[in-house]
C-alpha cells in the first residue's frame, strides 16, 4: 500500500467523524467547558476510526498492535479493543475499501 494511498484514506477517514453541535451557553466558562468536551468527543472518535483504518484496511501488513498504542499513548489492549464493528463500517464507507480480517481478532 503506497503512502499516497494511505494518506489519502487517512484524510478521507478524519473527515467521516462527525461533526458535533456545541450548545450554546452564556456563560463563558461553561461554553469552554462545553467546547473542551465537543472536542474530546471528536478526538476519540477519530482516533477509534484511524484505529480501525490501520488495524483493518492496511494490508498486506496492518499496523501492530504496538506500534498504534505508542502511536496513540495506549495500552495494546486498549488499541485492541478500542474500535468496533460500527467504526469499521464508517471506515469501509469512507474509503470505499472492504476490511481484512485480522488473525487471532474478532471481526
Amino acid at each position: 500500500m503506497s503512502t499516497r494511498k494511505v494518506t489519502s484514506d487517512v484524510a478521507a477517514v478524519r473527515a467521516a467523524a462527525k461533526e458535533q453541535e456545541l450548545t450554546p451557553h452564556g456563560d463563558p466558562l461553561l461554553a469552554a467547558l462545553a467546547s473542551a468536551c465537543v472536542r474530546r468527543s471528536q478526538a476519540e472518535e477519530e482516533t477509534r476510526l484511524l484505529l480501525a483504518y490501520a488495524r483493518r484496511f492496511v494490508y498486506p501488513h496492518p499496523y501492530t498492535l504496538g506500534e498504534l498504542a505508542e502511536a496513540a499513548g495506549m495500552s495494546v489492549s486498549g488499541v485492541r479493543t478500542a474500535f468496533g464493528p460500527q467504526d469499521v463500517q464508517l471506515v469501509a464507507e469512507a474509503t470505499g475499501m472492504e476490511p481484512v480480517a485480522v488473525q487471532g481478532e474478532e471481526s
